[in-house]
Formats: C-alpha cells, structure tokens, sequence
C-alpha cells in the first residue's frame, strides 16, 4: 500500500476519510487511471456508497489527495 503526504493526511482529516477507505477504494476502482497534474496518476474507486477520488504519485507509491467525487 502506498504511503500519504502531509497534505492526504490533512484532506483525509478535513473529509473524514480513513486509509481503509482509500485502502478499499484502490482495491475496487472504476475505471482505468487518468493522468493527473505535473505527472501524477488519478484513480477512481468504490468506497461503501461514494465514490473516491485519489491522487497518487506518477510512481503510484504515494497518495497525495484524496477527495470523494462531487466535491472537487
């Protein structure tokens, strides 16, 4: 599993989402990865009734933001 930045930890706190969350939500994604900003990679995944979106490093082992989709 990756790791979290300061700033995923944070938006995680602000959100109230858990790294099991995020956990469940990369072990049931939506779709195919998008690009993100400055290289990094987006995946979309399940999470109990929401969906979640997750930003992580273009070497995918760090997770920079998380944020449940419609609240972009």
């Amino acid at each position: 599993m990756p790791s979290y930045s300061a700033h995923a930890r944070k938006r995680m706190k602000e959100r109230k989402i858990t790294e099991d969350e995020v956990t469940t939500a990369l072990n049931r994604q939506s779709g195919p990865p998008a690009p993100g900003d400055n290289g990094n990679i987006v995946r979309f995944g399940h999470c109990g009734s929401r969906i979640l979106k997750i930003v992580l490093s273009a070497d995918e082992q760090t997770v920079i933001s998380v944020m449940p989709v419609g609240e972009e």
